[in-house]
This record gives C-alpha cells, sequence and structure tokens, in this order.
C-alpha cells in the first residue's frame, strides 16, 4: 500500500503558519453560513449538461493496493486521479532513460475494464533527477520535492529531464490500446506546501510550458491543469497568484485545487468551502480565469489521527454536503481521498486475511453511492442556500421529478446518536431517501432532520 506521508493543509501552512491559522481556522469556528453570506458568492461556473449532472463529477482516488491485490471499489464513479497510486515521475523514471510503465499500464486496463476516465498528476522529482537529491524534508523521500538540476531558478535552463519525461509519458499514452489520459495536472501541491515542491513560480511556469507543448502537440484536445493550491490559505492563494501573474495563466486549461477545511485538531465544516472559494474568486478574475472550469481533485476530512474525526455518521455527513456544495459552487469534478487509505478519508477497509475479498464498506462509503445516484444525472436548479443553519440544494430530473436535499449544519451525531431538528417543507414532496438509501413516505408538513443530509422527493 502507498501511504500518504503529510497533511496537504498543514504542509500548506508551514508558510504563514500564525497568521494564516488565526485568518482560517477562527473563521471556520461557526457551523454553518447564513443566507446573507451566500449572496456575495459567484454563480456556477459550469451549465448542467442536459442530461444533467455528470459521472466524472463524482471522482475517486486510491492506492496501488487496488491494483495489486484488492478488488477494484463496489461503489460508482466515474473519474479516477492518479496520485499516490505508485506512478509518480520518481515511481516510473527510475534512472536517467529508465521507465517503468508496469502499474501505468494496469491502472489504465483498469480504467478501461470499468470506464472511468483518468486525471494524471505529475509529481515527485526523482533522486537521480533532483537539484538536491539529500533534501531529507520532501514528503515523498529525498529530492523530490525540489526542481530537476538541469532547470535555473529564473526558469531559464534546458529543463531536459522534464521533457524526456513528459514526452516519454506522452507516447506512452498516446500507443495504449486500453485507456487514453486526456487531463494532466502540473504538479500535486505545487503552491504552498514546501514538502511537496521548493523550487520557484518561474521554475514552475517553464515546467508547465514545455508539458504543455508536449502535451498539446499530441492531443489537442487534452486539457492542462494548473499545479494545485489550496483555496482555504491567504498564502497559497497569494502564490496562485504569482503563479498566474507570471505567465502560468497561459497554461490553464482549468484550475486545480484541494478544497481541505481542516483546522488544527479539527475536520472543519463542509460549508466552509463556499467561504474559502469566494476568497479564491477575484485571483482568478484578476486573470480572466473566472469562467475556466475549476476541479478539486482531492480533499476530504483529513487525518484522522491528528483531527479525531472518527464518527461514521459525521464522516457521511461531511462527504454528502462537501459534493452537494462543490457542485453548487461551480467544481466541475471532485476527487476524493481516499478509498482505501486507512487514515485519510477512509471508504473502505480491507479484509485482513484475504485483501482480495470484499471487505467492508463503511458509512461514509455507502453515502458515496448514494450521494452519487441523487445527484447524478440530475440538474441542480439553483446554488444550494442556507437558511440560518439549515441547508437546501433543489434538483430536478425528466418527468416533472424534483427533489430537495435538505440538512441541519449545526446538528451533530456521536456513538450513534444524532440531535436533529424539524424542518417545514414546501407543499409537494411525497418521499424522502437517507444516506443508507432508505426511502419512507413523507407525513404531515415537517421532517426531522440532522446533520446527514435527506433528500426530498416528489416522486
Amino acid at each position: 500500500m502507498v501511504r500518504r506521508n503529510a497533511c496537504p493543509v498543514q504542509c500548506f501552512r508551514i508558510f504563514g503558519l500564525f497568521t494564516v491559522l488565526a485568518a482560517t481556522v477562527g473563521l471556520a469556528a461557526c457551523a454553518g453560513l447564513s443566507s446573507a453570506s451566500l449572496s456575495s458568492s459567484s454563480p456556477p461556473r459550469q451549465q448542467t449538461p442536459p442530461d444533467g449532472i455528470p459521472s466524472t463529477y463524482m471522482g475517486m482516488q486510491m492506492n496501488s493496493g487496488t491494483i495489486s491485490r484488492q478488488p477494484w471499489p463496489s461503489i460508482p464513479f466515474g473519474a479516477q486521479r492518479l496520485w499516490d497510486s505508485g506512478v509518480s515521475w520518481k515511481d516510473i523514471n527510475t534512472a536517467d532513460g529508465v521507465y517503468d510503465w508496469s502499474l501505468l499500464d494496469r491502472w489504465m486496463l483498469e480504467a478501461h475494464d470499468h470506464n472511468v476516465d483518468l486525471l494524471y498528476t505529475f509529481g515527485e522529482t526523482p533522486a537521480w533527477a533532483s537539484s538536491n537529491p539529500n533534501d531529507s524534508s520532501c514528503a515523498a523521500g529525498a529530492g523530490a520535492c525540489d526542481p530537476p538540476n538541469d532547470l535555473n531558478a529564473d526558469g531559464s535552463g534546458s529543463d531536459q529531464h522534464w521533457k524526456d519525461f513528459v514526452g516519454a509519458l506522452i507516447a506512452r499514452n498516446q500507443q495504449n490500446g486500453t485507456s487514453h489520459i486526456q487531463y494532466w495536472e502540473i504538479w500535486n501541491e505545487a503552491l504552498g506546501n514546501p514538502l511537496r515542491w521548493t523550487g520557484t513560480i518561474p521554475q514552475l511556469v517553464r515546467m508547465a510550458k514545455d508539458a504543455s507543448a508536449i502535451i498539446k502537440q499530441a492531443d489537442s484536445s487534452a486539457m492542462v491543469l494548473t499545479p494545485t493550491f489550496g483555496p482555504e490559505l491567504a498564502t497559497s492563494r497569494s502564490l496562485l497568484d504569482n503563479y498566474l501573474g507570471a505567465g502560468g495563466s497561459q497554461y490553464a486549461d482549468a484550475i486545480a485545487l484541494h478544497g481541505y477545511v481542516t483546522g488544527r485538531g479539527s475536520a472543519g465544516n463542509p460549508e466552509d468551502l463556499v467561504r474559502d472559494m469566494s476568497l479564491s474568486q477575484p485571483v482568478l478574475s484578476k486573470y480572466g480565469l473566472d469562467q475556466k472550469p475549476v476541479w478539486d481533485t482531492e480533499a476530504c476530512w483529513g487525518d484522522v489521527l491528528n483531527n479525531g474525526f472518527t464518527d461514521p455518521d459525521m464522516q457521511a455527513a461531511f462527504l454528502a454536503r462537501f459534493y452537494l456544495l462543490h457542485w453548487s459552487l461551480g467544481f466541475a469534478r471532485f476527487y476524493w481521498y481516499q478509498w482505501n487509505n486507512q487514515v485519510w478519508g477512509t471508504l473502505w477497509t480491507p479484509d485482513a486475511n484475504d485483501p482480495s475479498a470484499p471487505g467492508t464498506l463503511h458509512a461514509p462509503g455507502v453515502a458515496y453511492q448514494q450521494i452519487s445516484e441523487w445527484m447524478v444525472g440530475a440538474s441542480l436548479t439553483s446554488a444550494c442556500s442556507a437558511n440560518g443553519t439549515v441547508w437546501t440544494c433543489q434538483f430536478t430530473r425528466a418527468n416533472g421529478y424534483q427533489a430537495l436535499a435538505v440538512w441541519d449544519a449545526s446538528r451533530s451525531c456521536s456513538h450513534g446518536a444524532c440531535t436533529t431538528s424539524n424542518f417545514t417543507f414546501p407543499a409537494g414532496y411525497t418521499r424522502y431517501s437517507d444516506l443508507l438509501g432508505n426511502t419512507n413516505t413523507l407525513e404531515g408538513s415537517t421532517v426531522t432532520i440532522g446533520a446527514k443530509p435527506l433528500l426530498l422527493t416528489n416522486q
């Protein structure tokens, strides 16, 4: 199993730690946002496709255990991000001119067989190509967070190691007889996480320029995503500004971010993403990128060993609300981290005696399946809104179908017991479903709601 070595949000916070914590974690103390705070948020960027929310909106990440000894996930998703999957630059390009394609080929075959598309994320410089091969501070091993040794701080130099790898990777992709990678993310957490990238902005722009040229020459329809930034963090938003201003905006078909809302000792609240995106929007608008697709390529409730967020009901609530709010905010995709990681965003646990057996699908994994059924193929009629701490999102489908997702962000669960409030629902709704897949008839004019969303329907 490929294990995650560092927390994205905590590592992003190394820059200006205390000022950032004061600015963000302090704000995250509230359980929900008022309806007044929503009025300044931007409208959804994406237009709902004619057939409704696409299956590719539901993204997933898995570690390499999935293709070495574990079954493919039992829940539906339409897109997969290749990260912590054993296919980073250093994993594949083991020496100058030497490539190991075995795991990438297996991922591409599995993706083909399960009808999911692939996002490849660049990152992790091989030690042989690193400008600081003895740098022990890097999360992925010595020298992996440092720029290549043939690329100068001002962005000059041959950049040949990088170009050779990108060229070889694209050629392998073009020759593959199963899947075809069309989406490419330029460097994981490069904008604000020194455990993942210690290089300069000019170096990053040069690498994006060189990679984009190679990718687009092979496939003009391919999409190149920006390096990842963290919208929660002022320093990361500032680095995004610097990157786009230095020319990076030229190589951005879509914006990549990691939408973690975690604070010190807390998973945060899914609703905090509304605030974080409102703080990021001016940077994108400044460079005319506010209408570009935005992808959250990695997020969950964070490291449970640090934040203690282990209640299965609250995990299910977090996931469901996060997926509802991402689409409401205009995200084209959201990749959950991570299906089979046992610390970060765990949805499934393998059988200890037989890793190839079905294993255990946990409550948030069931919630993922249910939220996919609620959303895929439906159309969101307007952005999710809040009345105090009660949130609603309205959906429609063909043949007069109407649905209302509703939850109370001030409520919580502990050891199977959940606090609730009463919600007076609009006329016309007759049934409701919960995150376990249970469906019940609505009676009277109110329904009991809590932290976990319900879906009210008229059919």
